[in-house]
């Protein structure tokens, strides 16, 4: 289907829950890693990632994340870790330059400064570049650039926390390359500026997600499927481009500003939508944003 589409990158996904690659078996049967490698290489696979078996690192640990792996707080950390590996490990095999982890949050109550207490967000963030680090020396071992998407779930949720996240993983492990994967609709489903999300990163934007937004301000349930909360804030369902309010010309526009050159991976997570039919939606929306030979600059 990606082919058909005519895209020119892929995220493989390895979440044990989606199905599509049996990590496990990667890891211990040599013929797999070759049969994988060979039903992959015409597709572009350019970041392997990770969203439900890595959170289990930092959690929550309880019946949260049971669906994924139910069992003791050690047992769901040992099998985040040893997915994060491994999905390390199968990018570098496969050549793939990024590999996208999402390693969860100790303590999502940290957004919020209570009353004379030390406790901050930077205590999240020590502890990730803490668990992270046997992570990020292997990444850096293979050459690999660890990805990390900012979203509500994750120690990097925000703009202010993404900057101390890099800058901390910097310090921690100098030899890794962290880089973010920003999600413009994650950021506007909690109240920020979508546009804004893209801008001023530099060499630290690796990557980018492309999905539509719709909120529901209303006081009743939003009828329809999809619906779900990003925190206390109102109702909020992920849509393809164009079937939402994202401003995604102008967000398209501040990535060519900013002489962006990596990869914009469009991310299906609409439920009113096939998903052949969503992805194909989108991958042409964002090609007739994107220019397809060299512009000729103003005309006057």
């Amino acid at each position: 289907h990606a082919a058909r589409c005519g895209v020119d990158a892929v995220d493989l996904p390895t979440d044990s829950t989606s199905g599509l690659v049996d990590l496990a078996r990667w890891a211990r049967e040599k013929e797999h890693r070759a049969e994988l490698r060979a039903a992959v290489a015409d597709a572009a696979v350019e970041c392997v990632s990770n969203s439900r078996d890595s959170q289990l690192l930092l959690g929550p640990h309880g019946p949260h994340t049971d669906p994924v792996l139910a069992g003791s707080v050690s047992d769901k950390r040992e099998h985040a870790l040893r997915s994060a590996l491994d999905t390390v490990r199968l990018a570098a095999d496969l050549g793939a330059p990024h590999v996208r982890l999402m390693y969860g949050v100790p303590d999502v109550a940290r957004w919020l400064s209570w009353w004379h207490s030390a406790v901050s967000w930077a205590d999240n963030i020590a502890l990730w570049c803490e668990e992270a680090r046997p992570i990020l020396r292997l990444a850096a071992e293979h050459g690999v650039t660890l990805l990390v998407e900012p979203h509500p779930k994750q120690v990097v949720y925000d703009r202010t926390s993404a900057r101390q996240l890099l800058d901390a993983a910097a310090e921690a492990e100098p030899s890794a390359s962290v880089r973010l994967c920003v999600d413009p609709a994650n950021l506007a489903a909690t109240g920020h500026d979508p546009v804004d999300a893209v801008r001023g990163w530099g060499d630290g934007l690796g990557a980018a997600h492309a999905k539509d937004l719709q909120r529901w301000n209303r006081p009743e349930p939003p009828p329809g499927a999809g619906w779900s909360r990003y925190g206390p804030g109102p109702p909020i369902r992920f849509r393809a481009l164009g079937a939402g309010e994202m401003p995604w010309p102008a967000i398209v526009s501040s990535l060519l500003d900013e002489e962006f050159r990596g990869v914009l991976y469009v991310e299906h997570e609409d439920a009113l939508l096939p998903r052949e039919q969503s992805a194909a939606g989108s991958v042409r929306l964002l090609r007739d944003l994107l220019p397809q030979s060299g512009p000729q600059g103003r005309t006057w």
